[in-house]
């Protein structure tokens, strides 16, 4: 896993700015590989949990600051009545102050945003395998855009042809009205699948170099990479769930907020305890040190609450609702990834039957394309284009299927929250 080290937020505008300037074209031609290499600070909701980080940081140094030993000067110009006479009372002295002791509030405070910062980082991580997911789909998206429009080019080009012949033959009082009008009416409806698949060669690209964060450069030719698939022989259902609940990151930082949202609580019924400090003053402590309050002043005080009105109750209870909150995301966020689990899990399963109908409509083209072919070559009246049309179709479909078929994997082992998912399961039944 990935861990973000959290830096100032100088140096990180600092670094998005460097990167914000590159305009380097992308190599050609272009890999699945590199796309995934891509960093994930290009995608607004890394960038948004980063900023989350640092200011969880941020408010954790303020806490850490106020228990903290610290230093101030202190100044007075004041009077005072003192055995019924006016006297100056001034002060300027340097002030010194520790917490000693406040029974449990500041270390359930440091514990909570302890545990909120490994939970952050879950969420990074949840982020980030999104982020690489949304750039494989873009990825393949382009890869079956391209061999589309090979497809619907080839059908149209097909129906032009056959609409050709048809407008002669009508002219000739070969073909009828209804033989015409519909082979327009087929024509158009190729053509607009045609149109919509040559818009796609255009707009797919886009998505891919803007989801990359690279809107400056031109998409080059995209290699076909090598696919990781899924294993022959799938776990059970329950064996995905199991590793879903014990690694999924947004399961693990929900668990994390959790755990953390009692020691908020802890730190709130705290509040209503003593404070024990230690305090010195060092300085001119009043207008007659020699006679009175002298040059220093130093003192162990304890500070112990007896009525605040209601105060320190309501922060508990509403630590409380925010922790029953947090109950129900872990939840929900269980439920989701549950459910998400059984539909991939499912998908997976059906896999082996598509690859057997697949294959058997890439059978049934190639004989089909040979059968037609023979026909042609012996001057007998066949539809050649029709077969080779077909021919790419498959070849589309086994794409599509190969493609299908690595994305499912990809999104399993990014739910079970182990990238190697395919290895670790050979070895378990090694």
């Amino acid at each position: 896993m990935k861990r973000f080290t959290l830096v100032s937020l100088t140096c990180l505008m600092s670094v998005f700015s460097v990167q914000a300037e590159e305009t380097e074209p992308l190599p050609t031609p272009l890999t699945l590989e590199y796309v995934l290499e891509q960093p994930a600070h290009m995608s607004p909701s890394f960038l948004r949990q980063q900023a989350s980080i640092l200011q969880a940081q941020a408010q954790q140094m303020e806490v850490t600051a106020q228990d903290s030993l610290n230093f101030d000067l202190q100044g007075r110009l004041g009077k005072r009545e003192f055995r019924n006479e006016d006297q100056d009372y001034n002060l300027a002295a340097l002030h010194m102050g520790l917490p000693l002791y406040d029974f449990g509030r500041t270390a359930a405070s440091e514990q909570a945003w302890t545990l909120d910062a490994k939970a952050n980082e879950y969420r990074l991580e949840s982020i980030e395998q999104q982020f690489r997911l949304d750039l494989m789909r873009a990825y393949f998206n382009v890869l079956l855009t391209e061999m589309r429009y090979r497809v619907e080019n080839e059908a149209m080009a097909i129906a032009y042809v056959t609409l050709d012949k048809i407008r002669e033959a009508h002219e000739l009082g070969l073909a009828s009205d209804t033989e015409l009008y519909e082979n327009e009416e087929n024509y158009q409806k190729v053509l607009l699948k045609r149109q919509r698949a040559l818009t796609d060669l255009r707009r797919l690209p886009m998505l891919l170099v803007n989801a990359m964060g690279r809107t400056d450069a031109i998409l080059p030719d995209l290699t076909l990479p090598e696919l990781t698939g899924p294993p022959e022989a799938l776990l059970e259902l329950e064996d995905y769930l199991r590793l879903a609940l014990d690694n999924n990151p947004d399961i693990l930082a929900a668990k994390q907020a959790y755990d953390a949202s009692q020691y908020r609580v802890e730190s709130a019924q705290a509040g209503a305890r003593p404070v024990i400090r230690a305090d010195a003053w060092v300085g001119q402590l009043s207008s007659y040190p020699e006679e009175r309050e002298g040059h220093w002043q130093a003192q162990v005080s304890i500070d112990f609450p007896l009525y605040d009105g209601g105060l320190s109750k309501s922060r508990v209870d509403r630590e409380r609702a925010q922790r029953l909150e947090t109950r129900a995301g872990v939840f929900e966020i269980e439920q989701q990834i549950r459910e998400k689990i059984m539909n991939l899990y499912f998908q997976l399963e059906l896999l082996a039957v598509e690859k057997r109908a697949v294959e058997a409509s890439q059978t049934a083209a190639d004989y089909n394309l040979d059968y037609k072919r023979a026909i042609y070559e012996n001057e007998q009246q066949t539809d050649l284009g029709n077969a080779m049309v077909r021919i790419t179709q498959t070849d589309y479909d086994v794409l599509e299927f190969n493609l299908k078929r690595a994305l499912l994997w990809a999104k399993m082992q990014a739910l079970t929250g182990i990238q190697n998912l395919a290895e670790q399961q050979k070895q378990a039944s090694e």
